[in-house]
């Protein structure tokens, strides 16, 4: 049988709500269920793509750059703990490889939790 409605959503949002603040991206999409799904894989995306982005980086601009959007992609949906490591990320200076080496990492753990939890999140629905 089939969880109810509540029961099923219930069950689907503590893998979510660990990453993610549910009220504010509820906020954001107007209970938009649906939109909300396809932000979540969005931005999934952009955190894979802008991980690799900044582990490569060169110069002191493109870190800045590459930590500011990934800092405002986060904020916008919510995902509290990538927000909180790009904001650490900014205050490291670019000259400063072992702090960086040491953020990335801490980058590299959020988003491995996010694309879990995430994804668990997204196949439940």
């Amino acid at each position: 049988m089939d969880p109810k409605p509540a029961q099923k959503r219930k069950v689907e949002r503590p893998f979510v709500e660990n990453v993610v603040d549910l009220v504010h991206l509820d906020q954001y999409t107007l209970g938009d269920r649906a939109l909300q799904a396809e932000l979540l894989q969005l931005f999934r995306t952009q955190l894979k793509n802008q991980t690799k982005t900044l582990v490569s980086c060169n110069t002191e601009d493109d870190w800045k750059s590459g930590v500011h959007t990934l800092k405002g992609a986060a904020r916008s949906i919510g995902a509290r703990q990538v927000c909180e490591v790009a904001e650490a990320m900014e205050a490291i200076p670019f000259a400063d490889k072992e702090a960086r080496d040491a953020i990335l990492q801490q980058l590299s753990d959020v988003r491995a939790m996010f694309e879990s939890n995430v994804g668990q999140y997204l196949q439940h629905r």
